[in-house]
């Protein structure tokens, strides 16, 4: 599933490449896609649109219009392709087509990804309305507060990785990058949320903006299937120490994988011990 640093990859690249262009007529191949409108109702509203901004909050991106903003969650596979005359994909099931000849196309192999489209209003407002209203701020976000992080995480009994996967207290953090942030604050992702102190949490905080910055610079990670814009995979994946290795990068010992809440969790034994309650 594509998390923050794969969304800020897309966002920045078509930022690039789409900003500034009109929409000439949309297509939908699979209506489901499309929540909170008829597919007539969403292709009658953004014909004649000129996309003026593209943001972020969490892993959703944010298609801001002339009248309209168009909030879309790629889920597990989907991505956006700017095209010119090939030929339609099966799985490409939203196209924008623009007035210049180019077009952009939603591919979603496993049809999970969702548009919502709402009348241009303030952010803070769009923030307030369904799918983001129960999105937290990411790290990077004008509005994060770590208090705010500190005080949901005391009082959330649940393993910390399960916490940070909980996009109500943080957003944005995927398994791949907890597992890496969780090793590099030596915290053990079966930890309970709220025995950790603020020191902790600070040292989570802070290493989760350092992981998600670099893989951020790098593209994102691609362990299987995600590409940018362009077809570029991320490189963060050779950045990686724990998650998929075999040995610790700091003991040299070997790397457990384990369950968390259902996830698949890479761990090293002895560099995240659980925190002696004896002591």
């Amino acid at each position: 599933m594509p998390e923050l640093p794969e969304v800020e990859t897309v966002k920045n690249t078509l930022r690039k490449n789409v900003i500034g262009k009109e929409i000439k007529e949309v297509k939908i191949y699979y209506p489901k896609i499309i929540r909170n409108l008829t597919p007539e109702e969403f292709r009658e509203k953004l014909k004649g649109e000129r996309i003026v901004e593209i943001d972020r909050r969490g892993k959703y991106l944010i298609f801001i219009f002339n009248n309209y903003i168009l909030v879309s969650h790629l889920r597990m596979e989907g991505k956006y392709n700017l095209m010119q005359n090939e030929e339609l994909s099966k799985h490409e099931h939203v196209v924008f087509e623009f007035t210049d000849g180019y077009n952009l196309r939603y591919h979603d192999v496993r049809k999970f990804g969702t548009m919502d489209l709402f009348p241009k209003m303030e952010i803070t407002k769009l923030y307030k309305l369904a799918p983001l209203n129960k999105v937290a701020p990411d790290p990077f976000s004008s509005d994060f507060e770590f208090d705010s992080v500190y005080q949901k995480l005391k009082k959330a009994n649940k393993p910390i990785k399960s916490a940070l996967l909980d996009q109500t207290i943080v957003s944005g953090i995927g398994n791949i990058y907890v597992d890496e942030i969780l090793f590099m604050s030596r915290i053990h992702p079966l930890e309970i949320a709220k025995n950790l102190s603020r020191d902790k949490v600070e040292e989570i905080i802070n290493h989760s903006k350092v992981v998600l910055n670099k893989a951020i610079s790098l593209g994102g990670t691609t362990i299987k299937s995600f590409t940018s814009s362009h077809s570029i995979s991320g490189r963060f994946q050779n950045e990686l120490l724990v998650h998929t290795k075999t040995s610790c990068p700091e003991c040299s010992k070997e790397i457990t994988k384990i369950k968390v809440g259902g996830r698949t969790s890479y761990i090293c034994e002895d560099c995240q011990k659980m925190i002696d309650k004896t002591l």
